[in-house]
């Protein structure tokens, strides 16, 4: 808290917010930061590396909970709940901790199947993803995650399963 005075005797305090108990349940648990770390690492390498448009490392070593908690912040409420869908929708599968290859199926069988509000909340996941890799796009931007998402949703649509580029997969 600061307090300044000032020559007539007005008094004015500035205050500091704290986050509250409504902001922190706005934040993601802990499981569905996992999932969402998750699916970042997943979508940094298939169906291709993400370019590094001027960030240093490999895709995979942009996925950090550093980087996940940023992008996560530039998010709405509304947006942030959507997320969470996405990544309970996953968990309850259980493809917390699944092999990559067995995410991707997953969540290509969970967006053939989702309700729209699911499916929105896929793509809500994979765009948190997306921003995480590579800082310059929009979490709040469905148009790649639209995209990814779909594409493993045609993938498990047709019988197909994912493959990711084994020199990719060890990065």
């Amino acid at each position: 808290m600061l307090r300044v005075s000032g020559a007539a005797g007005s008094t004015l305090i500035i205050g500091m917010t704290v986050p509250t108990s409504a902001s922190a349940a706005e934040r993601l648990s802990s499981e569905q930061r996992k999932m969402a770390l998750q699916v970042a690492k997943a979508g940094a390498i298939y169906p291709i590396e993400v370019p590094g448009f001027g960030e240093r490392g490999t895709a995979s070593s942009r996925v950090t909970a550093s980087r996940l908690r940023d992008a996560e912040a530039r998010l709405q409420p509304a947006r942030l709940a959507q997320v969470r869908t996405g990544a309970d929708l996953l968990i309850a599968q259980g493809l917390l901790a699944a092999p990559r290859p067995a995410l991707l199926a997953g969540i290509g069988r969970a967006a053939a199947t989702a309700a729209p509000a699911e499916r929105q909340g896929l793509i809500a996941l994979a765009a948190l993803g997306a921003a995480t890799v590579a800082r310059h796009l929009d979490p709040a931007s469905d148009s790649p995650a639209t995209v990814w998402i779909g594409g493993l949703a045609d993938l498990h649509e047709r019988g197909a399963q994912p493959d990711v580029l084994q020199r990719l997969e060890t990065r």
